[in-house]
Order: C-alpha cells, then sequence, then structure tokens
C-alpha cells in the first residue's frame, strides 16, 4: 500500500488514542485533543496526534498496513516518564517495540571496565533505537 492512500482508523485503535488521552489529561480537560484525533491517517506517515499533556506529554503516530493488519506505531514521551514505542494492533491488542533508556545503573562495587560496559551497552543500545526510529520516521 503506498505511502499517500489514506487508512481509517479502526475502532480498537481509536479506542486505545481515546482512554490515553483521557488519562493523560486526568484533571484538565481532554475535549480538545480528543476532537484533534484524526478519523483516518496517511499510510506510513508520522504525524503528532496529540500534546499538551502534563510534563510536556506527546505523542507521534503512523497508521500502517501490516499483512493485511492494521497497526497504529506510537511514540510518546513527556519530561517525567520519558519515552514510550509500541503498536496497537487493529484488534487493540499493544505490542512493546524497541524503546530508548533513560538511564543506566551498576553495582556499587563495579570496576572501572564493569562501568564502561555498561554505560557503552546503554549508549549502543540507544543509538540503534534512534536508527530505528529515524528509519521509521519518528526522528529527523
Amino acid at each position: 500500500m503506498g505511502a499517500s492512500s489514506s487508512l481509517s482508523i479502526p475502532p480498537a485503535i481509536r479506542e486505545h488514542l481515546d482512554e490515553l488521552i483521557r488519562l493523560r489529561f486526568t484533571g484538565r480537560d481532554p475535549g480538545p485533543a480528543l476532537a484533534g484525533l484524526p478519523n483516518a491517517m496517511p499510510a506510513g506517515v508520522v504525524q503528532r496526534l496529540a500534546s499538551g499533556g502534563p510534563f510536556g506529554w506527546c505523542m507521534f503516530a503512523r497508521l500502517d498496513d501490516v499483512d493485511g493488519r492494521l497497526a497504529l506505531e506510537a511514540l510518546e514521551d513527556d519530561r517525567m516518564s520519558g519515552p514510550s514505542h509500541y503498536r496497537v494492533w487493529d484488534d487493540g491488542t499493544r505490542e512493546a517495540l524497541p524503546n530508548e533508556r533513560t538511564s543506566y545503573g551498576h553495582a556499587s562495587d563495579a570496576s572501572a571496565e564493569e562501568i564502561e560496559r555498561v554505560k557503552q551497552a546503554f549508549f549502543d543500545h540507544n543509538r540503534a533505537v534512534q536508527a530505528q526510529l529515524r528509519e521509521r520516521g519518528f526522528l529527523s
């Protein structure tokens, strides 16, 4: 399916988005964010679906036809909890996708070599995830 075609957002995915916005806007009026959600999206094109929640929360997503099923790939982010990358399938099933890590840790008695290994693994992981996000259109 070409990137210029438009895909209707399936009901289960729309329910996920509605619930997510209501949750993120607890104590605030979610109406404008809900009203801003599209009913369809261009296939494979990342767009901002919602923003303005607490702690700078925002959500970018793309809708794709994957082997005859529709899936919304989403990247949420905010200053408190960091990024969350996942997919919601047309039946509402949620699938975790590779996500950037926001911290790393090591044992208090770790050697300098072990600390360097942990640190390098952290950066290698994040570079790989960023490359995937860039390839999928989430990062420029």
